[in-house]
């Protein structure tokens, strides 16, 4: 099996939304009631705000693919377009999602190796990202990977408020 990281074009938003709206629904499946998932997917995966997230020129979108099917996703930000303002030394990893049946074999490392490489080409000295608190499994993959808890934010989702956690890695050499 071969994997390839390759950046989600314009051509590519039906897709996109598919593949977000799926991993989010595998991902928080009982976490959240029908109409709340309805609500952020309103929001968050129309082919409009897609298509306006894709222009920004902070905001990178990748798939990642497994012998040329995409089984996963991931969102990357700088600058203005992060979702909370850490400044101009951050790289925000906004969005990392799987297929569940994708899940595991190493593909989140692989992301997490190519968003520090991509940091540090943008010459930015951390990553952060915003995972839920109650997510055991990716709060142990992140630490795993050194990122350290470094604070909390919101996320909303239709009428629910989630906090998450804010963690943090440094990509100084």
């Amino acid at each position: 099996m071969t994997y390839k990281i390759k950046k989600v074009k314009s051509t590519e938003l039906q897709l996109l939304k598919d593949i977000g709206i799926k991993t989010f629904l595998d991902t928080f499946e009982d976490s959240y009631s029908e109409e709340d998932f309805q609500s952020y997917f309103d929001s968050a995966f129309t082919i409009d705000k897609l298509a306006e997230e894709l222009e920004d020129r902070n905001s990178e979108t990748y798939f990642y693919l497994v012998d040329d099917n995409v089984v996963g996703y991931f969102k990357l930000n700088i600058g203005e377009a992060q979702t909370e303002p850490m400044g101009e030394q951050y790289l925000e990893l906004q969005r990392i999602y799987f297929l569940k049946e994708a899940q595991g074999g190493g593909k989140g490392a692989n992301v997490i190796n190519y968003v520090v490489e991509r940091a540090m080409s943008l010459n930015k000295s951390y990553i952060w990202l915003g995972v839920w608190k109650h997510n055991e499994q990716a709060l142990k993959f992140y630490k795993k990977h050194d990122f350290q808890v470094t604070g909390e934010h919101r996320f909303v989702t239709g009428d629910t408020v989630d906090l998450d956690l804010v963690m943090e890695k440094s990509v100084k050499s």
